[in-house]
């Protein structure tokens, strides 16, 4: 059976999809087109303001967690967070102002570039430091805690979350996912959460994914 902190893997496949797809969209842009650019900026908006509350939720519950039991385990992914990160996400910002406010068709080429460049930074931290959570430190935990202390981890980090912003996250999440991780997904939040969280959580997702959700009634027929 999968453990409590599955759902962490799930919102972890759907970060890397989405910096992966903000490469793409980054490279393509049309640095003409105004409502191409809000679009974007809108997308990247909420996109690090989600990334910013899951990494607090990691520095307030899970990464003290650990340092209880394993020193200086968890140091170097606060510092991933800290300090290069913020950066990243700061030149993308600049970026995409500059765009906004651009004066002419050199000052859009050049801030066009930088969003790119600064894209393609996020896309390779972001690769490089969930792989290390996904890889050595998520199974380090699950070896220092058992499973009761593992879902009191995962609740906790959940609690850092407003509720709206994890409705949201849990949509993000499920519109990244192929249809087997989807089906898992669904399974193992019936799985944890009481009966009506999850029939609220299963309505959102119904009404913001019908084009998939016929799948997900397919597959699990007692939905």
């Amino acid at each position: 059976m999968a453990g409590p902190m599955t759902i962490y893997l799930f919102v972890h496949e759907a970060i890397l999809r989405e910096v992966a797809h903000v490469e793409d969209l980054s490279r393509e842009l049309d640095r003409d087109d105004r409502a191409e650019i809000d679009a974007l900026s809108e997308r990247l908006a909420w996109f690090q303001k989600m990334v910013r509350r899951h990494e607090d939720s990691e520095e307030q519950v899970l990464f003290p967690a650990m340092n209880e039991r394993i020193r200086f385990v968890a140091e170097t992914y606060k510092f991933d967070h800290d300090d290069f990160e913020v950066h990243v996400f700061e030149g993308i910002e600049q970026a995409l102002t500059g765009l906004t406010h651009a004066n002419g068709k050199f000052d859009r080429r050049e801030n066009a570039g930088l969003l790119y460049r600064q894209s393609v930074a996020l896309h390779e931290h972001m690769r490089l430091h969930i792989t290390k959570e996904n890889e050595l430190l998520i199974p380090k935990l699950e070896g220092e805690f058992d499973v009761p202390e593992q879902a009191e981890i995962a609740g906790a980090m959940a609690g850092v979350f407003d509720p709206q912003l994890m409705a949201e996250t849990v949509n993000f999440t499920y519109g990244w996912l192929v249809a087997d991780d989807r089906e898992e997904m669904i399974r193992f939040l019936r799985g944890i959460l009481p009966e009506d969280a999850f029939g609220g959580l299963t309505n959102h997702l119904k009404s913001n994914n019908a084009d998939t959700w016929s799948e997900i009634e397919r597959r699990i027929p007692d939905l």
